[in-house]
């Protein structure tokens, strides 16, 4: 790659990382005060409903893209007259999808013994021909690196799910308080994506034309049903075995432990599909990205899962009340199975934008065949049972992908564990230091209080420890940065191109 090639792209990757980042985090303090407001007006079991309603309207979701949302980004030689007739399929295939959620229904809620399911799956299943038409726009604004409209897009979604959940909550709709905002939200995103990007549809016809591009999304297709299994197998395990309140309480135990460094990573996962298959034939430059990225990760991820280990019990007391105690060991389990899950994050995207989806599919297919086993056996000890399970078996799982990936781009696990060290040291003594302050602290003090000075305490400490052990490594970072913005016009050919 030419210096100004690579120089335009790391413009591209740091101006999608700050509009992600801007707008993103926005949405997502919306979201955290709309979702304190509504977890007050409603009770477990309404979240306990929406989720059952989700676990199996989330199975069929899968297949209403076949996969080519990722194949249209990964080959940029879909276009025209192709693209169109895939449009025609993704939009069939989702309104067949929705016939085959309403006929599910009343199976699914007899699977959970709860009646009320049945009407939430039905409604919810609109969503599948909904995101449907989303597939082409999409996929066309990650190809042309347009992250600010990706930005906006993702901000216009959370902003109309919360208002309608919030408004929901307070007059008393219950769950559908749920099920309304989760459809007004993909709505108004669908109708934002193709007013940005309109786009014609075919019938789907001769499609023995696009074969390569059709088994590349079965193999998308087939990952992702596996890794929906897997990923969702512990809530259906937890409502079958233990019920909705327990699930209910569990719901808010994974969003709590992963909602803040999953929008953390997103910030920059989100600009990675163009990224990395730009440059997915050249792998010293994809090497390089992944290193980086993985640093940045660690810095901006690790902090927030190990400061929520320490500090579990009041957050869950001060955002949630008395009434979701449960929440609390669950909620410090899964921050550390959150911590190992940032750190290799990346890993999935060096298969998925080289084109390795055979691979993917296959590493998927293992998890689904071991992870739910462990959450049945988990179960048996209740809600910390099935926590244990993901910080134990996630990560010996994950252990293929890492030999794969770093194969991909020619380095060894040290280099990846040296990426992380800095971040790492970090926040184990930020650890220390906080566990130590609530040790001497009055108790008496009120909870608020407590909990500001241990996320003082334990920001100072953290940063300290970059600053005086590893300020060269975090000095390269933010040189990263600031060699792009000097090097670089203000409006730059790939800007021009996203429009």
């Amino acid at each position: 790659m030419s210096k100004d090639r690579q120089t335009v792209l790391d413009r591209q990757l740091l101006t999608g990382i700050a509009w992600t980042a801007v707008l993103r985090w926005s949405a997502q303090i919306i979201s955290w005060i709309a979702t304190a407001v509504a977890a007050r007006l409603l009770v477990p079991g309404d979240y306990g409903i929406m989720s059952m309603a989700m676990l199996a309207v989330g199975l069929v979701r899968m297949v209403d893209d076949l996969g080519l949302d990722a194949v249209l980004v990964q080959d940029r030689s879909i276009v025209g007259e192709s693209q169109a007739r895939l449009a025609g399929l993704t939009i069939l295939v989702g309104a067949v999808a929705f016939v085959c959620i309403v006929l599910l229904a009343q199976p699914v809620a007899a699977f959970f013994n709860e009646p009320e399911v049945a009407a939430a799956v039905s409604v919810l299943g609109t969503l599948t021909l909904i995101e449907a038409l989303q597939v082409i726009p999409r996929a066309a604004l990650q190809r042309a690196l347009d992250y600010r409209r990706l930005a906006w897009a993702q901000f216009i979604q959370v902003v109309a799910t919360q208002c309608v959940l919030v408004t929901g909550a307070y007059f008393g709709w219950r769950y559908w308080a749920l099920v309304s905002s989760t459809l007004a939200g993909a709505a108004a995103v669908t109708l934002l994506l193709i007013a940005w990007h309109p786009y014609s549809v075919r019938w789907p016809r001769n499609m023995f034309q696009l074969a390569k591009p059709l088994l590349q999304g079965w193999r998308i297709l087939a990952s992702r049903v596996a890794w929906y299994a897997y990923s969702s197998a512990d809530q259906t395990i937890v409502g079958r075995v233990l019920g909705k309140d327990a699930l209910g309480a569990y719901s808010f135990a994974t969003t709590f432990s992963t909602t803040i460094s999953q929008e953390i990573s997103s910030v920059v996962i989100r600009v990675v599909p163009g990224v990395f298959s730009s440059v997915q034939d050249r792998r010293d430059e994809l090497r390089r990205y992944f290193l980086i990225l993985t640093e940045l990760l660690a810095y901006l991820t690790l902090p927030v899962s190990f400061g929520l280990v320490v500090t579990a019990d009041l957050v869950v007391q001060i955002v949630l009340g008395p009434q979701w105690d449960a929440v609390t060991v669950p909620l410090q389990l899964l921050c550390i199975y959150a911590a190992f899950l940032s750190s290799q994050v990346l890993n999935v995207h060096l298969l998925l934008w080289t084109g390795q989806f055979r691979a993917n599919m296959w590493l998927n297919i293992l998890a689904a065949m071991t992870l739910p086993t462990a959450f049945y056996v988990g179960a048996q000890w209740g809600l910390e049972g099935v926590a244990w399970s993901w910080v134990i078996a996630f990560p010996l799982v994950n252990v293929p992908s890492m030999v794969i990936a770093f194969r991909t781009i020619r380095i060894g696990v040290w280099a990846w564990l040296d990426a992380l060290w800095p971040a790492l040291a970090a926040c184990l003594a930020m650890s220390g230091a906080v566990l130590a302050l609530r040790a001497v602290l009055p108790g008496a003090l009120p909870l608020p209080a407590t909990a500001v000075l241990g996320v003082a305490t334990g920001g100072l400490v953290y940063t300290a420890v970059l600053w005086w052990f590893f300020r060269r490594r975090v000095s390269a970072i933010l040189d990263f940065a600031r060699a792009i913005r000097s090097r670089v016009p203000e409006r730059s050919p790939g800007d021009a191109a996203s429009g």
